[in-house]
C-alpha cells in the first residue's frame, strides 16, 4: 500500500478515539492484537478493530497475522491479526513548505562540490533535481506554450507553490522555502529559479518559456512565462 498523503493522515487521525487507537499501536513494544489495544484503551474489541482497520487502510498501519507466543500445532487456533505502525511521517504546514526539497538540493550540493563552491553547486543540483521531477511528469506528445504553462502549473501546485496563471504569467503566491529565504536570500532564489527552470526543461517546453526572478513580494520571487 502507497504511503498517505499528509492531508488524508490528517482527516483519518482527527476522530479522538482513532488517534488513541494509532498512538497505542505506536507506543507498543513490538505488533499489537485488537485486544491488546482494547484493553489499553478500556474499549471494545469490536470498536478497536474498527479504528485499527480503518487506519491500516489508510496506510498507517501495517498488518500480519501471527499465533500468540507458545501457541501451534493442532488445537492452537486461528492466527491472529496483528498491527504495527508504518514507516511514514506526517507533516502538514499552511501555506504549503517544502524544506524537505530545498535540504535534498543542500546536501547533495554540499556532497559534489568537492571543496569548491557550494553555492554554484547548488544551483545545478536544482537544474537537475527540477529535470528529474518534470520528466516524471512529462506528456506524450510535443509541448506547446499553453500546454507548458499548464503542465507547469500542476507540477509547481503539487509542490505548494500555489501557482495563479495570469495570462500567460504564471506568478507563484507562495513560497514553499519561505524560512530559509531570509537566511540566504540570493542563494535560495537562485536554487528556486533553477529548481523551476529544470521543471521547464524535464518538461520538454518551449525554449521561449522561462522562469525569471521577477517575481513580486508577497508572491515567491520566480514568475514563469514567454520571455
Amino acid at each position: 500500500m502507497s504511503s498517505p498523503s499528509s492531508w488524508d493522515a490528517v482527516h483519518v487521525l482527527a476522530e479522538p478515539t482513532r488517534r488513541r487507537v494509532f498512538n497505542s499501536v505506536r507506543e507498543a513494544d513490538g505488533p499489537v492484537t485488537r485486544d491488546a489495544v482494547a484493553v489499553d484503551l478500556a474499549i471494545t474489541r469490536r470498536l478497536a478493530a474498527f479504528h485499527l482497520d480503518l487506519l491500516a487502510d489508510a496506510g498507517l498501519l501495517a498488518v500480519d497475522y501471527a499465533r500468540p507466543a507458545g501457541r501451534g500445532g493442532p488445537g492452537a487456533g486461528r492466527p491472529a491479526k496483528r498491527y504495527r505502525p508504518t514507516a511514514v511521517d506526517i507533516v502538514v504546514s499552511l501555506p504549503a513548505r517544502r524544506y524537505d526539497v530545498a535540504a535534498r538540493i543542500l546536501a547533495q550540493a554540499i556532497d559534489q562540490s568537492g571543496g569548491g563552491d557550494a553555492r554554484v553547486t547548488a544551483v545545478e543540483v536544482a537544474h537537475a533535481e527540477g529535470e528529474r521531477v518534470g520528466k516524471l511528469r512529462r506528456p506524450r506528445g510535443r509541448m506547446s506554450m499553453p500546454s507548458s504553462l499548464t503542465a507547469t502549473t500542476a507540477i509547481l501546485s503539487d509542490l505548494g507553490y500555489e501557482p495563479r496563471d495570469e495570462g500567460g504569467c504564471v506568478r507563484l503566491r507562495n513560497c514553499p522555502f519561505h524560512a530559509v529565504v531570509d537566511v540566504a536570500t540570493e542563494l535560495v532564489c537562485g536554487v528556486n529559479e533553477s529548481f523551476i527552470g529544470g521543471v521547464l526543461c524535464g518538461l520538454g517546453a518551449p525554449r521561449s518559456v522561462k522562469a525569471a526572478l521577477d517575481g513580486v513580494p508577497p508572491d515567491c520571487c520566480v514568475t514563469v512565462a514567454r520571455r
